[in-house]
């Protein structure tokens, strides 16, 4: 008796383990394709990266009373897109960058950034309903204003930026009306900049950077074939 008890405690058991077993595989079959979906409606737009470009300005003086020199770096790694929902996404490889002087950009990748730490700068930001609509209907619009967050360091501010954004065929071009002040203080990079400053033998060098770019997104293949079915714009 103890022995078929003992059985019939290992079968319940065993069922028991394999039904788990069956709601776990069930469950992360779902939560897959909930990423699937959320990887889909964000690239119904994706930055075209060789036809786009990213770039920072810095200041610098030499020496006290001597006029500053102001530079153009520029990023050659990042991808993000739109979503058709709106929401707008990038991801800036910081390794990326590039000066023009190589020494110049591991010192930005290991001093500033701290890139063993910190590899990427990301943005997630909103378009509004008529904004997005605007662009199903091809309208261009000067006058574009995104509230986002910007991730950089491990903190994460909220920024805002004046777009222009121009439809085309099967197209957005994306680029900044006026550029985004970001501020090293903001991201608790300061002392990077005063460890440049002090490499380098400068008197000055600004903590603050104005960014622009100019961006060339291009439409998903799902998406663009929802749009050449003359599918209105909020079933894609």
């Amino acid at each position: 008796h103890v022995t078929h008890l003992g059985k019939i405690m290992f079968q319940k058991l065993t069922h028991t383990i394999a039904r788990t077993l069956v709601l776990v595989a069930a469950v992360g079959c779902s939560m897959g394709s909930i990423g699937s979906a959320s990887a889909q409606e964000a690239l119904a737009w994706q930055i075209h990266q060789p036809a786009s470009s990213l770039t920072f300005n810095t200041t610098k003086s030499g020496a006290a009373g001597v006029g500053g020199v102001t530079e153009t770096m520029r990023f050659k790694s990042f991808k993000g897109g739109l979503s058709s929902k709106g929401q707008i996404e990038l991801t800036i490889d910081l390794s990326s960058v590039d000066s023009g002087i190589a020494i110049r950009d591991e010192r930005l990748q290991n001093m500033f950034w701290n890139v063993a730490a910190h590899p990427s700068v990301s943005f997630v930001g909103q378009l509004s309903a008529d904004d997005m609509k605007n662009i199903a209907a091809g309208k261009a619009s000067n006058a574009v204003m995104v509230e986002g967050q910007l991730t950089m360091a491990g903190q994460a501010k909220p920024i805002k930026a004046a777009l222009q954004v121009i439809p085309a065929q099967h197209k957005l071009y994306v680029s900044t009306r006026q550029p985004i002040v970001i501020n090293a203080n903001d991201f608790g990079l300061n002392a990077g900049v005063e460890a440049l400053r002090t490499i380098m033998g400068l008197n000055y060098l600004s903590t603050s950077a104005p960014v622009t770019f100019a961006l060339e997104l291009n439409m998903a293949s799902s998406v663009k074939a929802m749009s050449e079915s003359k599918l209105p714009p909020s079933a894609w």
